[in-house]
């Protein structure tokens, strides 16, 4: 199409404003006190770009703060700034946030543009059949923020309105029909690139040495930890605490924070509540559906509840809630802001071993005895392979911790050794590391393989040259360990460093059978622009199974374009 017909093309005009709506509404996100730039804020999540390009419907999933509906938001910017570009390969973004709409005017393809928070000057120059369009060519690319808040059949009404186009979600678990990309959270390369885009970037990571990687690894309260930080001053080291900082930064006068704590309570107990207090929030809260407010985020929500709650001397209406899902994170702060050895004890007296332990992890004080029990009883758990218990040992971020684990890899028994290997690295603790290093020599093959497997799940940097040195190939019984080496390839996959790629790469070509197949995965996991030159040189002049590899890892990056177009150098 000639320049001038796509000037008297009313699709391709309406295209092209509706592009600059997508941009002007996301390429700033709501946070309190401002708005953050989201391409400087960005920080690609390891895997993020390969999952993208190898599945059709994909499901994004993490705790509270994670960046779910960042990456969504990211999504849809990106694709704009493309189309605005005049890149063929880019989608035409469908953004819905399920918490915007009517739940009793759900909304079917006929209805669009109504709901994707367009103007109502736009929504009139949308040609009658555009939406439509752009999904039955495959051109759309739609984005549905908490998926799972919807009723099942409104889902199952969507997704099959949708067939034939490329859908990403954000929800609690994937859909069934959704592969799973759960957000792998910071790891010391991500927290780097985050900090080089600060003043004083060396003393700010210094600071963050004292930090537990529970907030450094979490996208939104590393950038709570970068509003509140002080040269020469230290961090918040629990979660209460860093948001207490943050609020009494933003906060001048405790009438607002009062007005705030009543409005998350009411909210929080499903009550509506006016868009009036908007010019009073400082950023805490949004517009919502219906003339409403909302917070900006529902750990605000969460934190604001809990403070209402800490004004009353009585545990007892808080108790009330204690099967609630929706409440987990009030109980959370609220256990910050107080000694939380009581409402520890009642969430045992219900037999909810596992909420206890996470009131644990995040309160102010607690009974040190009832602490230990607590404490051991899910160690014991996690040991007998309950997956939950792992997850609260990981909040808890407790030294004693790694260290109960690691004696266990002094064990005579290769299995005991194997098992403990494997929940230090599912702990995620960078203590754990120093104590998994040493085992790489371990005599048994097993356990040096899931020591390897769990060197990959760290999020310490510390374990990139060990796991180069293994993949390097360590000789046991004067023949090389290509088990390990396996096990190594696979790894560094998983660290998802651009360090690794040269060796990867090396491998592809020389490695053995086995070590080649796990280069190449790992490859396409990585999904670097520096492996480029190399991959193409490879089809060239590789054998034929190296040029099969290469020729795939490619396709994966290449097509990774098409949900992920370049947009001019975003981080």
């Amino acid at each position: 199409m000639s320049f001038l017909d796509q000037l008297l093309d009313p699709a391709h005009r309406f295209e092209q404003k509706y592009a600059e709506h997508l941009v002007n509404r996301f390429r700033g996100m709501p946070f309190p006190g401002a708005r953050l730039d989201l391409e400087r804020a960005w920080i690609e999540p390891r895997g993020l770009n390969t999952a993208l390009a190898c599945e059709a419907r994909l499901a994004i999933v993490g705790a509270a703060g994670m960046g779910k509906t960042t990456t969504l938001a990211h999504l849809a910017l990106s694709h704009a700034r493309a189309l605005l570009a005049g890149n063929r390969r880019a989608r035409v973004p469908i953004f819905f946030s399920v918490r915007e709409l009517d739940p009793s005017a759900p909304l079917r393809i006929p209805d669009l543009p109504r709901g994707l928070n367009v103007s109502d000057a736009l929504a009139v120059q949308c040609p009658r059949i555009f939406f439509a369009e752009v999904i039955a060519r495959g051109r759309a690319l739609v984005l549905i923020d908490d998926l799972d808040a919807l009723p099942s059949d409104a889902v199952e009404a969507w997704l099959r309105d949708f067939a034939s186009a490329r859908i990403v979600v954000t929800a609690e678990s994937a859909p069934a029909n959704f592969a799973e990309f759960r957000l792998p959270g910071f790891r010391d390369g991500d927290i780097d690139a985050f900090a080089r885009k600060l003043e004083n970037a060396d003393a700010f990571i210094a600071a963050l040495r004292n930090v537990p990687r529970p907030l450094t690894a979490n996208p939104l309260t590393l950038t709570l930890l970068a509003r509140v930080w002080q040269t020469n001053e230290p961090l918040p080291t629990r979660r209460t605490e860093l948001f207490d900082a943050y609020a009494h930064r933003m906060l001048n006068d405790d009438e607002t924070a009062k007005m705030l704590e009543e409005v998350a309570l009411a909210i929080q107990s499903g009550r509506a509540a006016s868009n009036g207090f908007l010019s009073k929030a400082h950023g805490f809260m949004r517009a919502g559906r219906n003339r409403t407010a909302e917070f900006a985020h529902g750990l605000w929500q969460a934190y604001f509840a809990a403070r209402a709650f800490s004004r009353s001397p009585e545990l007892a209406p808080l108790l009330e809630f204690l099967q609630d899902p929706r409440w987990h994170d009030t109980f959370l702060f609220y256990a910050g802001m107080t000694d939380a050895s009581a409402l520890v004890n009642a969430l045992l007296a219900r037999g909810d071993l596992f909420s206890a332990g996470r009131v644990i992890a995040h309160a102010r004080a607690v009974h040190a005895d009832l602490r230990e029990s607590v404490m051991q009883e899910i160690i014991r758990c996690a040991w007998n392979g309950d997956a939950r218990a792992v997850a609260v040992l990981a909040e808890m971020s407790d030294a004693t911790i790694a260290d109960e684990f690691a004696a266990k890899l002094k064990d005579k028994d290769p299995i005991v050794r194997r098992r403990a290997a494997e929940i230090l690295g599912q702990l995620q603790m960078d203590r754990g590391v120093g104590y998994l290093l040493p085992q790489l020599r371990d005599a048994n093959a097993n356990v040096r393989d899931k020591v390897v497997e769990s060197l990959g799940r760290s999020r310490s940097d510390r374990v990139i040259e060990p796991l180069l040195v293994a993949l390097r190939g360590v000789a046991h019984a004067g023949q090389v360990d290509t088990r390990l080496r396996v096990a190594a390839a696979k790894a560094l996959g998983e660290v998802g460093s651009d360090k690794a790629v040269p060796a990867l790469v090396v491998d592809l070509q020389i490695g053995e059978p086995e070590v080649r197949a796990a280069a190449a995965e790992s490859l396409r996991r990585i999904a670097s622009p520096l492996m480029h030159e190399s991959l193409r040189g490879i089809l060239e002049s590789g054998d034929e199974q190296v040029r099969q590899y290469a020729a795939g890892i490619l396709a994966t990056v290449d097509s990774k374009a098409n949900l992920a177009p370049e947009t001019g150098g975003v981080t």
